[in-house]
């Protein structure tokens, strides 16, 4: 009887504990904690890394009929209409996003292992962490925009320009199998940027004193590493966070700093937090 009361003693305490730790503390101490040998084995992250890059020019869907034309008239076509896919070396590409997710992912502590094939990763589990990207896009876009305004006689006055844009766009999978697994989405995009100001103003016509910042080969780079940096923050606060929700904490989406490896309150919910996470891919 005296050994019984001792359980339920003990258990009470140990509830009452859990529910007056701060949900913040609760994801400090899980992530910190996965690493460790406690409890049996030590927490390890498998990762499958895309092997090519997918070169996707949006640009050439603006041209009627582009793929009834000869390829003598495509390979012209394709030339004039491409700044930087023909410029991108696949494997410095690749080295920079893989480069930046294992970095940030090892800031955790947890043991990373990369594997060759989706076959050869494991299962997932509660300690075994699973992050397949069977794809990887290299992306380049033209933006169609315009500055505009009205002056207050209702004269409208407005400045049509185009803005190149190159995206980074990377396809996940969170367990073993590609083939019945959901898939998520992210991208990672850059553009030109436009500032200007209006110099004149005579007759109902406006003069513009404009400047272009426009992106280069090296922006282009930058998208694929921050792409890979992003990558692995967002999967670290994804284990953090279904940690908490399995936990009956979902009032707040925390957020993973590798810097300082230290998980912090984003000031928004978990359902919330879902939007600046990884997308969804609905079956179709």
């Amino acid at each position: 009887m005296k050994r019984t009361l001792f359980t339920i003693l003990t258990a009470a305490v140990a509830m009452l504990f859990a529910s007056c730790i701060s949900s913040n503390e609760m994801a400090s101490e899980y992530l910190e904690n996965l690493p460790k040998a406690k409890d049996g084995e030590a927490a390890k992250i498998y990762v499958c890394l895309p092997m090519s890059v997918v070169h996707t020019n949006q640009n050439l869907n603006q041209i009627d009929n582009f793929f009834m034309l000869s390829e003598r008239v495509q390979d012209s076509i394709i030339k004039a209409n491409t700044k930087f896919l023909n410029l991108v070396d696949d494997k410095v590409f690749l080295q920079q996003f893989t480069d930046n997710l294992l970095y940030h992912l090892r800031r955790t502590g947890i043991t990373v292992e990369t594997v060759a094939t989706a076959q050869q990763l494991p299962e997932a589990g509660p300690k075994t962490f699973i992050l397949n990207i069977p794809q990887i896009e290299a992306e380049e876009f033209i933006k169609k925009s315009r500055s505009d305004f009205m002056e207050k006689n209702g004269t409208y006055y407005h400045y049509d320009y185009d803005l190149n844009g190159f995206s980074t766009n990377v396809w996940y999978l969170f367990g073993k199998n590609d083939s019945t697994g959901d898939v998520y989405y992210k991208n990672f995009e850059t553009m030109d940027q436009f500032s200007g100001q209006v110099d004149n103003l005579q007759n109902k016509t406006a003069t513009v004193h404009g400047k272009f910042k426009r992106i280069d080969i090296n922006d282009v780079y930058r998208t694929a590493a921050v792409a890979g940096q992003k990558s692995a923050i967002l999967f670290v606060e994804k284990i953090v966070n279904e940690y908490l929700v399995s936990k009956g904490r979902t009032d707040k989406y925390y957020i993973y700093r590798p810097v300082s490896n230290e998980i912090d309150e984003y000031g928004i919910s978990a359902q919330n937090g879902k939007k600046r996470s990884f997308q969804k891919i609905d079956a179709k």
